[in-house]
C-alpha cells in the first residue's frame, strides 16, 4: 500500500471519528443561539408560546446534538484508541437532560404561561447544553491529539463558543432580573446580582478563551475565532432583533480587539505568565462583551429604572462612565480564577 493511499485512509478514519463530536457541538450552538434570541424576545415583549421561532431553533439544535451523540455510539474499528469514554458519557448525560427539558418546558408553559429566565426547566436545559458542549470539546481535542490531525480554528471556535454561551446562561440566570412572572419570583437580589456578574462573567470569559488557546498549544487564531463566533451569535440573536441596538453593532465589534490582543500575547510573548496577562485583558473587557444584557444588572443597583428596550444604550452609557474603572479592575482580578481553571482543565482534556 502506497504512503498516499495510507494517508487518505487515515484522513477518512479521523473524520469518521471526529464528525459526531463536531455535530454535538454544532447542536449546542443552535441551542444557545435560540436561547439568546428567546431572551431578546422576552425583552421586546413579543408574544411567546412553546412553538415560538427561537424555541424551534433551540429544539432543532437539540435534535442535531442527538444525531451527533448517536454517531459517537457507532462501532468503528480502533475507536477505543482515543480515550473517549469520558466525553461520550458526559455528552450522553447532556443529551438526556436536553431531551427531558423539552417536555418539561412544554408542561411549564402550559401550567404557568410565560416563564422567567431562571426556572427549573431552563436550568435542566442549560446543564444539558453545558455537559454536551464539554463532551464535544473533550472528544475533539483527544481525537486530534491522538491522530495528529486538526479540525481547524473555524470548527473549534464554533464549538467553544457553544460552551461559552452555555456557561453564560447560568451566569445570566443569577444576575439578570428576568425571572419574575405572575406565579413565581426568582429574580436575584440586585446587589448580589451585580457582585455575581462582576466576578463570574470575567471568570467564564477567561476560562473559555484561555482553554481554547491552551489545548492547541497557544497557536494563534483559536482564541480569536472563538471570540469572533461569540460576537457573531450575539449580533444575530441580541442586537439585530432589537432595531434600537442595530446602530451599536460597530461598537460591539470592537470586542474583537482584546480577543486578538490576548491571542497575540499567548502566541508571541516569551513571558512565562503570558496566559495570566491575556486572561486579564479578556476579563477586563467583560463589560463590553456582555452588552446589552448587563445593562439590566447594573441598572438595578444604580438607577432602578424601568428599562425599555429603547432605553438600553442611554442607561448603559450613563452607568459605564461612573463605574468603568472599577469594573475593569475587578474583571482583571476575577480573570485570574478563570485562567487557573483553564490551565488545569486543559491538562485534563488533553489526556
Amino acid at each position: 500500500m502506497s504512503d498516499q493511499t495510507l494517508g487518505i485512509k487515515q484522513k477518512r478514519f479521523f473524520w469518521k471519528i471526529v464528525i459526531p463530536y463536531i455535530v454535538l457541538g454544532m447542536g449546542v450552538v443552535l441551542v444557545t443561539g435560540g436561547g439568546s434570541w428567546d431572551i431578546t424576545n422576552h425583552i421586546l415583549n413579543k408574544p411567546e408560546s412553546f412553538f415560538a421561532e427561537p424555541h424551534l431553533i433551540l429544539y432543532g439544535g437539540v435534535a442535531v446534538s442527538i444525531g451527533g451523540f448517536i454517531g459517537t455510539l457507532l462501532p468503528i474499528q480502533n475507536k477505543n484508541l482515543f480515550n473517549l469514554k469520558f466525553p461520550k458519557r458526559l455528552s450522553g448525560l447532556g443529551i438526556f437532560l436536553l431531551i427531558i427539558a423539552g417536555p418539561l418546558d412544554f408542561w411549564w408553559h402550559d401550567m404557568y404561561g410565560l416563564d422567567g429566565l431562571l426556572s427549573p426547566t431552563h436550568l435542566i436545559l442549560m446543564a444539558g447544553m453545558l455537559f454536551t458542549s464539554i463532551g464535544s470539546i473533550v472528544g475533539i481535542i483527544r481525537i486530534e491529539n491522538k491522530s495528529e490531525r486538526k479540525t481547524g480554528v473555524i470548527l473549534q471556535g464554533l464549538v467553544f463558543s457553544g460552551a461559552w454561551f452555555s456557561l453564560t446562561g447560568f451566569a445570566h440566570s443569577f444576575s439578570l432580573p428576568f425571572s419574575k412572572t405572575d406565579y413565581v419570583d426568582f429574580n436575584p437580589e440586585p446587589t448580589f446580582a451585580a457582585v455575581f456578574a462582576t466576578i463570574v462573567y470575567p471568570i467564564v470569559m477567561a476560562f473559555i478563551l484561555i482553554t481554547s488557546a491552551k489545548v492547541n498549544s497557544g497557536k494563534f487564531g483559536y482564541l480569536s475565532t472563538t471570540g469572533a463566533f461569540y460576537i457573531l451569535i450575539m449580533i444575530l440573536s441580541a442586537l439585530l432583533p432589537n432595531p434600537v441596538l442595530v446602530d451599536t453593532i460597530p461598537f460591539y465589534l470592537m470586542n474583537l480587539i482584546p480577543f486578538v490582543l490576548a491571542d497575540i500575547i499567548i502566541n508571541k510573548s516569551k513571558i512565562k505568565k503570558s496566559h495570566y496577562i491575556a486572561g486579564a485583558i479578556i476579563g477586563s473587557s467583560f463589560i463590553f462583551s456582555y452588552f446589552p444584557l448587563i445593562t439590566y444588572t447594573y441598572n438595578e443597583v444604580m438607577f432602578d429604572r424601568l428599562v425599555w428596550p429603547s432605553m438600553i444604550p442611554l442607561i448603559y452609557s450613563e452607568f459605564i462612565v461612573v463605574i468603568f474603572p472599577i469594573l475593569v479592575a475587578c474583571g482583571a482580578v476575577s480573570s485570574i480564577i478563570g485562567t487557573v481553571i483553564a490551565l488545569r482543565a486543559s491538562r485534563r482534556i488533553i489526556i
